[in-house]
């Protein structure tokens, strides 16, 4: 769960309680998982000429986040290369920028907004009223 959805809820006035952050995600772990044979498959979509778009976002969209970190792991095994790396030349765009988003743990994701939110001006307002 990530850091920052753990500091919101504790400090939420609104809502239910008594059901456990870890209830909330729409994303649940897929069921009949197997890092490798996902890993070959990414891999497979990646070489295919045109870049086959549909099975990387199937594959990606559909898994939770610690199994998408055993994809990646099990594609860099295969590969000697990075799984981000590699999509990100077969990739472009929205697709590509929600896909690197898919592949950060909970931690780097939450990390690169809150680092993305106080660059330039916000910061320096903050800043100025403190």
């Amino acid at each position: 769960m990530s850091t920052v959805h753990e500091i919101l809820y504790k400090f939420s006035l609104e809502g239910d309680h008594s059901t456990p952050p870890s209830a909330y995600g729409s994303v649940k772990a897929y069921t009949n998982f197997d890092a490798e044979r996902d890993a070959v498959n990414i891999e497979m979509a990646i070489k295919t000429k045109g870049v086959d778009e549909v099975t990387i976002i199937n594959i990606l969209t559909y898994r939770s986040n610690e199994q998408r970190q055993d994809i990646a792991f099990a594609y860099q095994r295969r590969t000697k290369r990075e799984l981000a790396t590699a999509l990100k030349s077969a990739l472009s765009g929205h697709q590509e920028t929600v896909i690197w988003g898919l592949l950060k743990t909970l931690a780097q994701y939450d990390a690169s907004k809150l680092k993305a939110s106080m660059k330039g001006w916000g910061m320096m307002r903050f800043i100025w009223h403190s």
